[in-house]
């Protein structure tokens, strides 16, 4: 059963200050998997998860904890991740969904990289806590 607010357009989303999370929209997985290794490699960032968010669309979200100052180097080195990194920095924080919205299914994890104690720790908890939320899907 699906509520009426998430047919809505509202979703629930895990939200950070802490570490890099990205919206790779409009692409391939090769090309999504390709930015998530290189940023990893390039910033250290020790391991990744690689969700598909719907049709062409990947999230990305990095194990390691980093300030602001960093974040916003590593979203604004590649010109996949501008767009995205625009819009977050407007709002103040990095966020991506982790429920259906609007005729979209729930975000499905595709790939566990490196090291996952960290941010990706945290994002797993909210992710499996919502999972385990039947009345919400």
């Amino acid at each position: 059963m699906t509520h009426e607010w998430v047919e809505q357009g509202y979703c629930v989303a895990f939200v950070t200050v802490k570490g890099v999370l990205l919206d790779l929209d409009n692409m391939t997985f090769k090309k999504a998997k390709w930015i998530a290794e290189t940023l990893m490699k390039k910033f250290r960032l020790e391991g990744f998860l690689l969700i598909r968010s719907s049709c062409r669309s990947y999230h990305a979200v990095f194990n390691r904890y980093l300030t602001w100052k960093k974040i916003t180097e590593v979203l604004f080195c590649m010109h996949e991740c501008i767009r995205y990194a625009v819009q977050q920095m407007h709002n103040g924080h990095l966020a991506l969904r982790i429920s259906p919205k609007n005729g979209k299914n729930k975000p499905k994890i595709l790939m566990e990289v490196g090291k996952q104690d960290k941010l990706v720790k945290d994002y797993l908890e909210l992710f499996n806590k919502f999972k385990k939320a039947k009345d919400f899907c």
